[in-house]
């Protein structure tokens, strides 16, 4: 049988991170652009933030800590956004790698905003791969609507993270 690795998927998604990291330092404008402007996330900067905001509240409650209700970064400010995303991504690799395959498949009762789903731990960490690769695929497409081109090719298909 084939199988993604949570580390593929976190290596995917840390070169997308270095690719928007580094197109947003060369069009720092576009962390302005309305994406949602009657919505949740108005611009690029309040849906990035939303991204990693969520996986830390998720690595929160994975390790059974009181969930941060926000990250604390300043609008619009992309270098302390991402500072704060490899923080994140840091601690998360951590707890991956001290997760045993038997606790991974453990389903438990998480608390989140809509209410209390059940899960496993391997579950909740590839659901915030993905969670964050649809949500760059947004920015992507606002980028495109503003009349830019976004970083680089996005797919799968053309990371160097998986063989």
């Amino acid at each position: 049988m084939l199988t993604l690795t949570l580390d593929e998927l976190l290596a995917y998604t840390d070169e997308e991170r270095g690719k928007w990291r580094t197109w947003l330092e060369e069009h720092p404008a576009a962390l302005g652009l309305r994406l949602q402007p009657d919505g949740r996330f108005a611009t690029v900067a309040d849906l990035i933030d939303h991204i990693f905001l969520v996986e830390a509240r998720h690595l929160a409650r994975l390790r059974g800590e009181p969930v941060p209700d926000a990250s604390g970064v300043a609008p619009g400010d992309a270098v302390a956004l991402f500072a704060y995303a490899g923080r994140t991504r840091d601690a998360l690799r951590t707890y991956g790698t001290k997760l045993g395959d038997d606790e991974s498949q453990l389903p438990r009762t998480f608390t989140v905003q809509s209410g209390t789903v059940r899960m496993t731990p391997r579950k909740l960490l590839f659901h915030i791969c993905l969670h964050e690769v649809r949500h760059w695929a947004q920015i992507a497409l606002g980028i495109r609507q503003a009349g830019l081109d976004p970083p680089g090719n996005h797919d799968l298909f053309y990371s160097s993270a998986i063989d």
